[in-house]
């Protein structure tokens, strides 16, 4: 079991890297997922048509996991400022 652990600790190291790159966006009705105006707060360029497609669940909402899905997958960019 020790084995385990320290064969999957460089992963979990590295999913923690990517996670800390993604801005915070705020939730702001508390509802656990994002809306688009959620999300434009900050990519303020984010279309309706971006949205759709990192909505992959198609549930009108933006969940932690499609989040970072986009994030790890280049959909979205970091902002500058």
């Amino acid at each position: 079991m020790k084995r385990l652990a320290l064969m999957l600790a460089p992963l979990t190291l590295a999913t923690a890297a990517f996670a800390a790159d993604l801005p915070m966006v705020e939730d702001a009705d508390a509802s656990g997922a994002w809306s688009l105006a959620e999300l434009q707060t900050v990519w303020a360029d984010l279309t309706e048509d971006g949205f759709m497609a990192i909505d992959t669940n198609a549930d009108g909402s933006v969940d932690a996991t499609e989040l970072q899905t986009a994030w790890d997958n280049g959909v979205l960019k970091p902002v500058e400022g």
